[in-house]
């Protein structure tokens, strides 16, 4: 009996799935610790627009437990393929909205990136010149809140979802410690909308982090009006990253823990 031996075969295995796992990390050792500050052993963390599994691998290799929630049918497969057997991931293949519903997806054929539930993402997007979201697919719709409900507070919560994220907080109506969302410039208004939202439900401090920097923007955590005032007034008209939220702790609870804490 001959093997199939050949190149796609071995993309198969599960050697060349944990090399190419390997890789990864490897190349982003500076996310994985930048991530760390936020997700300690044991965290729970959904992974809201997960895609193919890139941030889900560095939040595994911080040792959380994770929801990674993908809507389009064909990267919950590979999802479901690539972290088959991890008990600590589970994978909900589903958008999230302000209501539940079915919606549709606006895609751009072999951009996996490039897809949201916004009609004029074509349009709107920095890629529209050379990328057109012409391809639909319909999805189903849950909220933040159903998700919390079936498998609990997170402890972290990461968004990126296109342009989506005021809508997708729209579906939450309780704080959560800590969260991040996509910005872009092209998208200024939602992110606008998704300080205040998360403003109205708690007492939140804001940083960020642009492009692909492992480093937080400011050294001092923000109020909504003052980040904003920060990132409008940036210069880079291209500007992207992500905006970081932290619930501020009760008044006198980081005083008593400091006070706890044993001394040097």
């Amino acid at each position: 009996m001959k093997l199939p031996l050949g190149l796609d075969f071995v993309r198969q295995t599960l050697l060349w799935q944990k090399l190419r796992d390997w890789r990864y990390l490897r190349d982003h050792r500076p996310r994985c610790d930048f991530y760390r500050q936020f997700i300690p052993p044991g965290a729970l963390v959904f992974d809201i627009g997960a895609n193919v599994g890139h941030y889900a691998l560095i939040f595994h290799h911080l040792q959380a437990r994770i929801v990674a929630i993908e809507p389009q049918a064909q990267l919950a497969d590979g999802l479901r393929r690539r972290f088959a057997g991890w008990k600590d991931l589970t994978i909900v293949q589903t958008a999230l909205g302000a209501a539940p519903a079915t919606a549709t997806l606006h895609k751009a054929p072999g951009q996996s990136e490039i897809a949201s539930l916004r009609p004029d993402v074509s349009e709107r997007s920095r890629f529209s010149s050379l990328y057109q979201a012409d391809a639909v697919e319909t999805v189903p719709v849950t909220t933040l809140d159903a998700i919390i409900r079936q498998h609990g507070r997170p402890d972290f919560c990461k968004i990126d979802v296109e342009g989506f994220e005021s809508e997708v907080l729209s579906g939450l109506g309780q704080s959560v410690p800590l969260l991040s969302f996509e910005v872009n410039r092209e998208y200024w208004e939602v992110a606008a909308r998704c300080l205040q939202q998360l403003s109205r439900l708690g007492d939140y401090r804001f940083n960020y982090a642009l492009g692909e920097a492992t480093t937080l923007g400011s050294p001092v955590w923000l109020s909504a009006e003052a980040l904003a005032r920060e990132l409008t007034a940036h210069p880079d008209p291209l500007l992207w990253g992500d905006i970081y939220a932290r619930l501020a702790p009760e008044p006198g609870k980081e005083a008593s823990t400091r006070a706890a804490a044993p001394a040097p």
